[in-house]
């Protein structure tokens, strides 16, 4: 029989956004076992009604319930509610489910269509399934727990989905109990359980429970998912009746059991050095960029918030911040940066947002640059670029304003010049201005007086030229700033230091030394993997042992938040004392 593949879940958008998707989780399966069908309605539109369904005489239809998510961006408030069936076919053929829609306000939104081939027996499955459901005595097993992944050879921070799934061909009792695997050298996101179902392996009936995790690698070189591990209680093995027990087994009889998996190892692949941009950040995925100013005319030194936003397919947390050019005719700060995390057909995608504020330095016809930004594209497995639109800006001149950024706004009454006049009373002797032979200058009354003023100002007009300096080169302010940031994180991993708090002690371990290094640099810490930043300090130094130690450290301190309960206090204090003689070496590191 011919398989039919899934329509696309592309659904039909009105003119108020809403949109209606329709998926199945399976698009093959045979009469002994089930699917399920989700339909998302997503919009701006809240409290729709429940969609409209077809009649699907061809199967039993059950209700799974419903969940729903509203997210605020930007002042901008969406939701979605996806809404599960449980199928089950009353015969072979395929199947065609359309015209499900929802209707309000007189308005009808039709979802897309999607397919489903029913077979008359189980469908196929892999041989290496079929192995792992039978024992060593070529017995079919009650229970196994297998786990796979898309992807065996993935980039450095590409998502891998690590599916695990549960079979189990007899009677349990309650709520399986599962460890999940470790995933040392991983970002892990868990992508949630989908609704049992059932599949035939080796021509049994299995209940599958299934679970799904995003893993990013953040190392190149071999890595490995560990054993996950689940319990559960299911029924006993018949035996023989007690003639004295009066119940017998009404009430069930249950034995604890426990599955395990097998490991998965993966070879994580490092980015290609072809075609590779100097300014390339360490950001993989699909993803889109725009920039947008809350304003077009703005008076002079009044801040212009511009919105960057980057939002597609990939590990959201690690997209680094697009790099803001030096502007002569601008202030350029960062204001703040907020993120938004989604999960759509299994994968992490959603959207970061950074604003910045542009500070004009002189009236006129302006113009904010197009921002640029690299990434590495997975599905051409090229390095590609990003660009927005220039943003030009009608700087007015203000009300008294003065050319030089030195003077202060002069007010509109106030004359200043030879045009001034005043009053000024002529007195024709004035006498003996002192006693002879005194000098007034050299007395420690005058000198207190009128010193004083004089060094508040000369260190007041530092202060501010330093400031301004600052201002105007953000790579000096952070390197100069990032030996007390590391001080203080270093500081407050000191009060973290104890096995009980050890997750949050190593992320602050992390964070100075990342965070230092990347100051000094003026590069984003974000999307920085451990191999990129022992490149970058060997570049700077000659230091092999000291690159060896800081990569031993950062390794670590990814491995201890991943596996906390297994450290001593001998493992905390050491560390501790590493990162500080790795912070002191790095302060005679010249990396300008």
């Amino acid at each position: 029989m011919v398989l039919i593949a899934l329509g696309g879940a592309t659904g039909v958008r009105a003119d108020d956004d809403t949109v209606v998707r329709v998926s199945l989780d399976r698009d093959t399966i045979g009469m002994d076992e089930q699917v399920v069908l989700e339909i998302e309605v997503s919009g701006s539109i809240q409290d729709l009604p429940p969609p409209q369904m077809p009649t699907l005489s061809m199967f039993e239809v059950y209700s799974q319930g419903r969940s729903s998510n509203i997210s605020i961006v930007n002042g901008q408030v969406s939701s979605s509610v996806t809404y599960r069936y449980l199928l089950l076919p009353t015969k072979p053929g395929t199947f065609s489910i359309d015209r499900v829609a929802v209707v309000y306000n007189n308005k009808r939104y039709k979802g897309n269509e999607v397919n489903l081939t029913v077979l008359k027996s189980g469908s196929s499955v892999s041989q290496q399934l079929e192995e792992r459901a039978t024992d060593e005595e070529g017995s079919t097993r009650d229970y196994f727990l297998e786990a796979d992944v898309d992807k065996r050879s993935p980039f450095v921070n590409e998502q891998v989905t690590l599916t695990l799934k549960f079979y189990i061909g007899v009677q349990h009792y309650g709520s399986p109990e599962l460890s999940e695997p470790t995933t040392t050298g991983f970002w892990t996101e868990i992508l949630g359980n989908k609704a049992a179902y059932y599949q035939v392996v080796n021509n049994r009936k299995y209940k599958v429970i299934e679970r799904k995790y995003a893993l990013f690698p953040t190392q190149t070189g071999e890595l490995t998912i560990g054993r996950a591990t689940i319990r559960t209680t299911v029924a006993a093995k018949s035996r023989r009746r007690d003639p004295f027990d009066m119940f017998g087994d009404f009430f069930g009889r249950g034995v604890e059991v426990t599955a395990r998996s097998q490991p998965i190892k993966l070879n994580v692949q490092p980015l290609p050095e072809e075609g590779r941009p100097a300014d390339f950040t360490g950001t993989i995925g699909a993803f889109s960029l725009s920039a947008q100013a809350d304003k077009r005319e703005v008076e002079v030194n009044q801040p212009v918030t511009v919105t960057v936003r980057i939002s597609g397919t990939g590990n959201i947390k690690s997209i680094a911040e697009p790099v803001i050019p030096q502007l002569d005719e601008f202030r350029a700060y960062k204001a703040s940066t907020n993120e938004s995390i989604s999960k759509l057909k299994d994968e992490i995608g959603g959207a970061k947002i950074y604003e910045e504020v542009f500070i004009p330095r002189r009236p006129g016809d302006l113009e904010i640059p197009a921002l640029k930004y690299s990434y590495f594209d997975l599905k051409s497995r090229q390095y590609k670029y990003l660009t927005t639109q220039p943003i030009r800006i009608k700087a007015i001149k203000p009300e008294g304003y003065a050319a030089s950024a030195d003077l202060p706004y002069a007010s509109p009454d106030l004359t200043i010049g030879s045009r001034s006049r005043d009053i000024r009373y002529i007195k024709e002797d004035i006498g003996a201005t002192s006693r002879p032979g005194y000098m007034l200058f050299v007395t420690p009354v005058y000198l207190v007086v009128n010193g004083v003023p004089v060094v508040l100002l000369a260190s007041l007009i530092l202060v501010r030229r330093r400031r301004e300096k600052l201002a105007g080169n953000v790579g000096l302010a952070r390197s100069q700033a990032a030996s007390k940031m590391a001080r203080k994180r270093l500081a407050k991993a000191r009060s973290l230091a104890h096995p009980e708090s050890a997750e949050e002690f190593f992320a602050e371990i992390r964070l100075a030394l990342i965070a230092y290094i990347a100051d000094k640099l003026n590069i984003s810490p974000h999307g920085l993997t451990v191999d990129g930043i022992g490149r970058l300090v060997g570049e700077k130094t000659d230091d092999g042992a000291l690159v060896e130690k800081l990569v031993g450290v950062l390794q670590k301190c990814d491995y201890a938040r991943f596996a906390p309960a297994s450290l001593t206090q001998q493992d905390v204090a050491e560390s501790l004392a590493a990162a500080e003689d790795i912070m002191i070496k790095l302060e005679a590191v010249a990396f300008a």
